[in-house]
């Protein structure tokens, strides 16, 4: 049951956690990926790693048949030929009405369907052991995780603007029409990159003021709101940038000599 394993991964991951603080030669040798995997480096300090991609297209999830050869009822949200993500019946019985904070990955290995993983959803599958742990097992590994094309079909927090610059996946249209359009309900303090709607603090202020200095008109009041989302959409546009509305290291960089204050 997804609930009931939560604090184990939890210890889990802070067993992990302080290990690789005391054995980065171990962590470097372990989270360096071979020549056939590529690496993206964000502007967070995780280093994002994929497995090769695989050439799979989305297709209809069919609940029948792979809840037959997993040998339970399943109800999936989305589905390649030979990935899946999404929840069991039993799993769904434990969650509450808004969903289950985790869901499982499903592989199809041979002709036979499993779940390598359960993660969480508002997680990229690129931090895939802090994202992601196998039952009984421990963090999970790239081997239980999707290839890179893949994840972008069916893992909803890959195509998040807040993670698109780690991932690779492209955002979709209507996802950034909402964060250029959408009133905040409350702010939050930004702390690292991306800054996005809603945060607020010094961050916030210095790209505030480069944006004014670039001939754009927004206030400088620390708060990132619609307005200001709309002019980094125009500015990213102007300078060639992805146009996400948010402001990612290259936008930062685009803006403001200085080196973010983090």
């Amino acid at each position: 049951m997804l609930k009931r394993l939560a604090p184990v991964v939890v210890l889990l991951l802070m067993v992990s956690c302080a290990s690789n603080d005391s054995a980065s030669d171990t962590t470097a040798a372990a989270g360096t990926p071979s020549s056939s995997t590529g690496v993206v480096v964000t502007s967070t300090t995780i280093p994002a790693i994929f497995n090769p991609e695989s050439g799979e297209k989305a297709i209809k999830c069919d609940n029948k048949a792979v809840g037959a050869s997993y040998g339970e009822k399943v109800k999936l949200e989305f589905c390649t030929e030979t990935w899946a993500m999404g929840d069991t019946d039993q799993d769904r019985w434990n969650c509450p009405k808004e969903g289950c904070e985790q869901t499982r990955l499903y592989h199809l290995v041979d002709t036979k369907w499993t779940s390598p993983a359960i993660c969480s959803r508002d997680k990229p599958l690129t931090r895939f052991a802090l994202s992601c742990y196998v039952p009984n097992a421990g963090p999970a590994t790239l081997a239980e995780i999707p290839p890179k094309d893949v994840a972008c079909i069916i893992w909803q927090a890959n195509k998040s603007l807040t993670f698109v610059a780690e991932t690779g996946c492209t955002p979709s249209k209507a996802d950034i029409n909402l964060s250029l359009s959408a009133e905040c309900t409350g702010y939050f303090a930004a702390v690292s990159l991306p800054l996005e709607k809603c945060d607020t603090g010094g961050a916030v202020t210095v790209m505030q003021k480069q944006l004014r200095a670039a001939g754009y008109s927004v206030s400088v009041d620390g708060y990132f709101g619609p307005a200001l989302a709309k002019a980094v959409y125009a500015f990213q546009g102007e300078k060639g940038l992805q146009q996400l509305g948010i402001i990612d290291s290259a936008t930062w960089d685009a803006l403001s000599p200085k080196a973010f204050p983090g």
